[in-house]
């Protein structure tokens, strides 16, 4: 398999569990870069987020935001939905639980999905939801994603190959959560990192020994040293 490109999740897959980028996965960018293979950076973070992270750590792919919602490169920019029925169901949260319901700061700069603090149980969320079928909520296991179920990182990945000019066969995809399921079908190989949940390990093709940002170094060895 010839790799073109890493497309990789943020949190959980190069951060620990208090989000600190790893070192080991700095490390394992620029190795990756420096052999050819741009990072693709795929999160659920905002636009202006990923932008910032993604000169601080060298990399040359294009951006998938907001869980694959708004999508970059060079300059370009792909939205994919609106945010109008998430914001009826924030409004709606606020006032059944009052105080209990806590934004991502990052909710200004957003332009689909609306991102909450796992704050309540999930179940809540959901029940409140239900007036609105065509939305779904995402789990990252650090944040709550509210957003149209149309969307999501491996329809953003289709969109990336064809700004790139690559084959999504061509890609690797690294992640650890449930938000990363849709992007590991669509790509011609899937890595899990150890603290992955179960749906995620069983569609994966290798899962790594180590978590977090060790596991994407543990990955990106096994692509320098056994794809390339």
């Amino acid at each position: 398999m010839k790799i073109k490109a890493i497309a990789t999740d943020v949190d959980g897959t190069l951060t620990d569990e208090k989000e600190r980028i790893s070192c080991k996965a700095i490390e394992a960018i620029r190795n990756l870069e420096a052999k050819g293979i741009p990072v693709i950076l795929a999160s659920g973070n905002a636009l202006c987020v990923l932008k910032t992270l993604k000169n601080y750590l060298g990399c040359s792919g294009a951006l998938i935001c907001e869980n694959g919602a708004v999508v970059e490169y060079k300059g370009h920019i792909k939205v994919f939905g609106r945010m109008d029925e998430a914001k009826l169901v924030l409004k709606r949260l606020k006032e059944k639980y009052n105080g209990k319901i806590i934004e991502s700061w990052s909710n200004p700069y957003r332009l689909v999905d609306v991102a909450l603090k796992r704050s309540i149980e999930k179940e809540k969320i959901i029940e409140v939801m239900l007036d609105f079928p065509n939305l779904k909520l995402l789990d990252s296991g650090y944040a709550y994603h509210i957003l149209s179920k149309e969307i999501n990182k491996g329809n953003a990945l289709k969109a990336v190959a064809d700004l790139m000019g690559i084959k999504l066969s061509e890609i690797v995809a690294i992640g650890d959560s449930e938000t990363d399921i849709e992007m590991f079908k669509v790509v011609g190989y899937g890595i899990a990192v150890a603290n992955s949940p179960e749906s995620l390990k069983a569609i994966a093709k290798y899962i790594t020994s180590k978590s977090d940002g060790e596991g994407f170094f543990e990955a990106a060895e096994l692509i320098l040293s056994k794809m390339v």
